[in-house]
C-alpha cells in the first residue's frame, strides 16, 4: 500500500538499528548515533503506522539489512513521531522507494548543530528491540 504524500504529524517513523552502537540495552534507550545523518543529509526512515510487528521487521530485513554491502543484524528500531522531527525544523520527505520509505531532511550545515539535534531526537525516540 502506497501511503499519502503528506506525512501526518502523529505518524510514527521507524529508524532501523543495524548497529549495536545505536542503542543501549541496559538503559533501554536510543543513542544519538542512530540519528546522525549521512553526508547527503538524508536520514532514512520508514513510515510504520498500521503495520504489525512482523511486517515492520520484514521491511527492515528486506530493505535495510539485505541492501547493505556487508549485511548486519537487525537489532530493532527507534520509533519517533513526525511531530518530534518537525519540532527541530526538520521535514519528512516520503519517496516510497521502497514502499513506506522516507527521509528526514532539512539538516543544518553545522556539524555541531546536527549532533545536538540527533541527541534530541534520540531522547524522544522509543527503543523497540527485535525479539
Amino acid at each position: 500500500m502506497i501511503l499519502p504524500n503528506t506525512v501526518g504529524v502523529e505518524e510514527s517513523l521507524g529508524r532501523y538499528l543495524p548497529e549495536g552502537s545505536y542503542f543501549s540495552r541496559t538503559k533501554n534507550a536510543v543513542k544519538p548515533k542512530a540519528f546522525i545523518p549521512p553526508t547527503d543529509l538524508k536520514l532514512s526512515v520508514f513510515r510504520i503506522d498500521g503495520l504489525k510487528p512482523e511486517e515492520i521487521w520484514e521491511i527492515g530485513q528486506k530493505h535495510v539489512i539485505n541492501n547493505m554491502p556487508n549485511p548486519k543484524i537487525l537489532y530493532g528500531i527507534a520509533d519517533i513521531k513526525v511531530s518530534k522531527v518537525q519540532e527541530r525544523d526538520l521535514s519528512v520527505d516520503p519517496d516510497n522507494k521502497p514502499i513506506r520509505h522516507a527521509n528526514i531532511v532539512g539538516w543544518p550545515e553545522d556539524l555541531g548543530r546536527r549532533h545536538s539535534i540527533a541527541q534530541e531526537l534520540a531522547a524522544e525516540a522509543n527503543l523497540i528491540l527485535k525479539e
